[in-house]
């Protein structure tokens, strides 16, 4: 709506709102930029103050404005500045990177025209804004230097945190595509007048009768949905955002304090405080407000998360759920190097270990959230799978939810959502005797070379029994929630917890029972007919006490299968 028309009182299906051009122009990116800037370092007290900080070891430095290449900076311990950090999809098509061969020709300088469309235009921005360094993850990291690769994502924490802004090529999927791009149903403004008289419910601010000018176009929500609801990147729409759906940006939109989002519809900036938009519709909404714009919508719930774990009057039974439901939510999202799952998540769990001083940090569990951590399941069956989902080497122990590799949409993911739903009651006779982890690299929170557990519990056997309606057409078991298991084979089964039941859970709600229980028992039924039971499917590895576990058993019957178990001592890999 033009200008004459700003402060006038509109009927209910009107909204005033910024214009938004259909194709984004840098000029209006870093006026609108600014102006966020400005305000979040003003009125918003939780973003902090975008201040000087150490820079990270090397950096992009961005020149002069009227200058066509730029330098890769490699800084000393004392080096303070301003920098902005970028987050992109590498794509399939080849970027230009930093490697231990080309490292010095990086600090020799880089035409413009050898970087891609997002770096160049990335690098526009950060000169427009008045910031003179810029990170980028394959140009500030030797990329074929194991070393520097693990040292520097331990470090990836400190790295967005410190970051004055994050830009995100949110609608690109690879570097060719630029953050600058064509708007999503954008392609012309609309335009329409209306006599303003006495028949029509719009009061012009000067009280003359007359003709205006009133401009439509699409409404912007689909950008709105993805920045409102719960982080659900796993169904962001790939076309409009896929940068959402990458498992490494969950934590770089968690813990940089201020991204501005290159959308597929407009720019949407968010920070610690709340999101505004290009169009305005979003404009101040702050996280959590019950008197906000979109209060009948399930706002971004772990973006107040983060904010409350690193709030000192958060106590550590909640940073332990908050943690549970970050995991739920990464491991829905995409990577191309599956070995990544723990590296990716490193940053964050450096972060939320600053909260746990006493828990140590297992292959992405905590110690002090045993054995209730160990209690993660599947979200969909293993259709058309049997073998393939663990790799051999998959960085994690079988006990971590990291040894779970989602190699694409439909694969099945780990989640935390029945222990969340159900709670956990621990079983008195469990106990964790001792656990060792020995990280792999020098990321604490990176890949696993070798994490034991040592679980002490009421432990049972059984037998694996498949039907006719369990075979698909293609002889292949569906409805399972464990694999490397076959018709017949014996497991055995580890009592860790319980759980309340509802209504819902005598109505069969869980899938059907596989397992069955090799010694009979007179009567199946717990002596407490209110709890469920969480067990461990665990199966030997050796001719010891060692096992790797399969998958969780929820049995709705409580613990009736295990109350004449021995208890044993047992050694998870």
């Amino acid at each position: 709506m033009d200008g004459e028309m700003a402060h006038c009182g509109l009927i209910p299906a009107f909204g005033i709102a910024r214009p938004v051009s259909s194709q984004l122009e840098i000029g209006e990116c870093l006026a609108l930029a600014t102006e966020w800037v400005k305000e979040c370092s003003e009125k918003n007290h939780s973003c902090g103050q975008p201040t000087e900080s150490n820079l990270p070891t090397r950096v992009v430095d961005v020149g002069q404005i009227d200058t066509d290449i730029v330098y890769l900076h490699e800084t000393q311990d004392s080096d303070r500045g301003r920098y902005m950090t970028l987050s992109h999809c590498w794509g399939k098509e080849r970027i230009i990177t930093t490697t231990t061969g080309t490292l010095q020709e990086r600090k020799a300088g880089v035409k413009l025209s050898q970087l891609s469309k997002t770096f160049r235009q990335a690098v526009q921005i950060t000169r427009g804004l008045g910031i003179r360094y810029l990170w980028i993850d394959s140009l500030c990291i030797i990329q074929d230097d194991i070393l520097d690769w693990e040292v520097e994502s331990a470090k990836m924490a400190q790295v967005y945190m410190s970051s004055q802004l994050n830009l995100a090529a949110t609608h690109s999927s690879s570097g060719k595509e630029g953050c600058f791009g064509e708007r999503r149903s954008l392609d012309t403004l609309n335009q329409t007048e209306l006599n303003v008289g006495e028949d029509v419910a719009i009061e012009p601010s000067d009280e003359t009768e007359g003709n205006y000018k009133i401009f439509y176009r699409h409404a912007l929500h689909v950008a709105h949905d993805h920045f409102t609801r719960a982080m659900d990147y796993a169904h962001t729409i790939e076309d409009l955002s896929p940068l959402l759906s990458r498992a490494w940006v969950f934590q770089e939109r968690l813990l940089s304090p201020r991204t501005l989002h290159f959308h597929a519809e407009e720019l949407i900036w968010e920070c610690a405080s709340g999101i505004s938009c290009e169009c305005s519709r979003l404009q101040n909404h702050k996280w959590g407000d019950p008197d906000g714009l979109l209060e009948q919508r399930k706002v971004d719930q772990l973006k107040m998360m983060y904010s409350s774990v690193t709030a000192p009057e958060t106590i550590g039974p909640q940073v332990l759920d908050t943690w549970l439901e970050f995991v739920t939510e990464y491991c829905k999202l995409k990577l191309t190097k599956q070995i990544d799952r723990l590296p990716a998540l490193s940053g964050l769990a450096s972060r939320v270990a600053r909260r746990l001083p006493s828990s140590e940090y297992l292959a992405g569990l905590w110690s002090q959230d045993l054995p209730r951590a160990l209690c993660w399941q599947i979200q969909r069956p293993y259709e058309n799978q049997h073998l393939g989902f663990r790799d051999a080497h998959p960085g994690a122990p079988s006990w971590s939810w990291a040894s779970i590799w989602n190699h694409n949409q439909e694969a099945p993911y780990a989640t935390y959502g029945l222990v969340q739903t159900r709670g956990f009651v621990a079983d008195s006779r469990c106990r964790i005797q001792s656990f060792h982890n020995s990280p792999s690299t020098a990321n604490l929170f990176g890949i696993c070379r070798t994490a034991l557990l040592r679980v002490q519990a009421p432990l049972i056997e059984a037998t694996l029994l498949v039907t006719e309606e369990d075979v698909n057409e293609e002889g292949n078991l569906r409805n399972l929630r464990i694999t490397n298991i076959s018709n017949g084979d014996a497991v055995s089964c580890l009592l860790l917890a319980h759980f309340k039941l509802s209504d819902r859970d005598w109505m069969g709600q869980y899938p059907s029972q596989h397992l069955t229980r090799k010694q009979k028992l007179e009567s199946e039924e717990s002596s407490s007919q209110l709890l469920g039971a969480y067990a461990l499917v665990i199966q030997k590895v050796d001719d010891g006490s060692t096992y790797r576990r399969l998958g969780l058993l929820v049995h709705r019957k409580g613990g009736g299968w295990w109350e004449d178990a021995p208890v044993a001592l047992v050694t998870l890999i």
